[in-house]
């Protein structure tokens, strides 16, 4: 059972904002505070996050994504495990493109995302429940472009490294064990994120309403979309 459920979870770890980058939607000297509710689906897993976080003048954003996993194959013994998981996570925005002041002219703008989660798992039955920790790291280009004065679009491409923990609170098994320590069981996957995420912001008199649908790869195939908004 731990085998099944590991290999579940450990492919099932796409957070639905991926650190929700809202300050693509704002120029630079221009701040902002957001929410945003997302769901994503990948293999027979799924996933549904809130995601709070600020922008200081377009340079940087802070966050967190908070998460819930689920996993919806009722064959499985997995179908009874979920997961909590919390991110803070920071974007810096390191090149704008068009931006006058940069020191390098790019036709396309250049951000980074670094982002740590911890998840709390539930529903092991009889056996303990495990725990795991994961690490994003990655970065984006994007190029905004102005529809009308109400309305842009922004296509990203989203290139990350995702390393995933999961500790096992049992006897150790598997060729994957990588630390064993007093029956517990950590199991390391390093893995590759990549997305297409044609965002698209509308602006109101004094909110920024954000759509963020994407596709891509995670350990196979992925689809999501958040809706946010900017205040």
């Amino acid at each position: 059972m731990r085998k099944t459920l590991g290999l579940c979870f450990l492919a099932l770890t796409l957070t639905a904002a991926t650190a929700h980058a809202q300050g693509l939607f704002l120029e630079k000297g221009e701040p902002g505070t957001s929410a945003a509710v997302g769901g994503a689906a990948i293999g027979t897993g799924w996933s549904a996050s809130v995601v709070p976080s600020y922008t200081y003048r377009g340079m940087f954003d802070v966050g967190v994504d908070l998460t819930w996993y689920g996993y919806n194959n009722s064959n499985s013994d997995a179908s009874k495990l979920s997961a909590i998981g919390a991110m803070p996570f920071v974007n810096v925005y390191f090149i704008r493109a068009g931006d006058d002041t940069a020191k390098i002219a790019l036709p396309v703008s250049v951000s980074g995302t670094l982002g740590v989660e911890k998840r709390i798992f539930m529903g092991n039955g009889s056996e303990p429940n495990p725990d795991g920790w994961g690490l994003l790291l990655g970065g984006s280009l994007f190029r905004r472009m102005d529809f009308t004065n109400t309305f842009a679009g922004i296509p990203e491409i989203f290139l990350a490294y995702d390393l995933q923990a999961t500790t096992w609170h049992s006897a150790a098994d598997g060729a994957n064990a990588a630390v064993h320590n007093q029956g517990e069981t950590t199991d390391y996957q390093h893995k590759v994120r990549m997305f297409f995420r044609p965002n698209m912001a509308f602006r109101s008199d004094k909110i920024l309403y954000t759509i963020v649908p994407y596709v891509g790869y995670q350990a196979g195939f992925a689809v999501g979309a958040n809706l946010g908004a900017i205040f």
